[in-house]
């Protein structure tokens, strides 16, 4: 990574058509999102449930207490602790190197966080 004189910062060489690193941590978030998302959705109901006592044991918290969405929180936290996702640098070397792995897996979510507006709808179905 190096600084900018204005100080912000980039990672790796820029290289021709790269994107700022706005859109690579917009596209890299995603990634690990969709990642866990994949983990999560995989899981089975029982599993669910087991991580969701631990996470809740590991905050101090009563399951019975917490909402739906906390509940969903708490164990998206346990298993961001749990799923092997890379560092950003070295994800940045390797999106450069092949975005094509990557670009199928990125639904479009990531296009809100920089241009500020929702991701486009996809095509009309018949």
């Amino acid at each position: 990574m190096r600084d900018e004189p204005d100080g912000t910062s980039r990672t790796g060489p820029p290289g021709p058509g790269a994107a700022p690193e706005a859109e690579l941590r917009a596209k890299y978030l995603e990634y690990c999102s969709a990642r866990i998302s994949e983990v999560f959705l995989s899981l089975s109901d029982e599993r669910t449930y087991q991580l969701l006592e631990e996470a809740a044991r590991d905050a101090g918290v009563e399951v019975g207490t917490l909402g739906f969405q906390s509940k969903m929180r708490l164990v998206t936290r346990k298993l961001r602790a749990s799923v092997p996702l890379p560092e950003f640098e070295s994800w940045v070397e390797e999106y450069r190197a092949h975005p094509e792995r990557f670009e199928p897996l990125l639904i479009g979510l990531w296009k809100e966080a920089v241009e500020g507006a929702p991701p486009e709808p996809g095509p009309e179905e018949p």
